[in-house]
């Protein structure tokens, strides 16, 4: 997965979420200075998931602080062996 990719199907759901556009220079910013709650970070976790047919173990949701941070795990678990 690219990070293009990933931003095809991230930025849709934040916009929906808090109503504002997103790009590619947000990755870093925290969910909660992108207006993005904890209830709202796991929906765009759960929905981020099922698009990229992957599971986050709960130990690591509680890791994840920004888009980029999500990036990184999905690209890891999506990854070949």
């Amino acid at each position: 997965m690219t990070e293009q990719q990933f931003l095809a199907v991230l930025a849709p759901l934040i916009e929906d979420i808090t109503g504002n556009a997103f790009s590619q220079e947000q990755l870093d910013v925290t969910f909660g200075d992108l207006d993005i709650d904890s209830l709202n970070q796991i929906e765009i976790i759960s929905r981020i998931e099922d698009e990229f047919d992957c599971q986050i173990e709960d130990s690591t949701l509680r890791t994840i602080r920004t888009p980029r941070g999500l990036l990184d795990h999905i690209s890891k678990s999506t990854s070949p062996a």
